[in-house]
């Protein structure tokens, strides 16, 4: 479309509308949105901000996710270092799983979430739900 047809077919300036022609319409947030989106690294990383440091263990009991899923998105998120893992050389062996300071900065992006979810009602909880602790 020609830049002076644009400008009129939307309303605004010419000079805004070459402006706005080559504009890229691609999310910047791509890559992040693609490690996020990944089933289940959200829950995780909710359940670390309402509860941290937790154990491999009860991460799965209280998400009820299968141990190979946990796994694998944990060590996603430790590679990232969104998460810590901390080992302690005991019998039983124990590892403690924590955000660290960029996971619990995401906790902005839960309470942004929290109130979307309300004003829109898609919170899924009937019970008030605290706001995330993560920040």
């Amino acid at each position: 479309m020609e830049q002076k047809q644009l400008a009129k077919t939307v309303n605004i300036q010419p000079g805004l509308a070459a402006r706005f022609s080559n504009a890229s319409i691609a999310c910047p947030y791509g890559k992040l949105l693609e490690i996020l989106g990944k089933p289940h690294t959200l829950e995780i990383l909710y359940g670390l901000g309402i509860r941290s440091p937790l154990r491999f263990t009860e991460l799965q009991k209280y998400l009820d996710l299968q141990p190979k899923t946990v796994s694998a998105r944990l060590r996603e998120l430790v590679k990232l270092g969104i998460v810590t893992r901390h080992s302690y050389n005991e019998i039983p062996p124990r590892v403690d799983y924590e955000l660290t300071k960029k996971g619990r900065d995401l906790g902005k992006m839960f309470n942004a979430l929290h109130g979307w979810a309300r004003k829109y009602g898609y919170d899924e909880q009937s019970v008030h739900r605290s706001r995330v602790r993560m920040v």
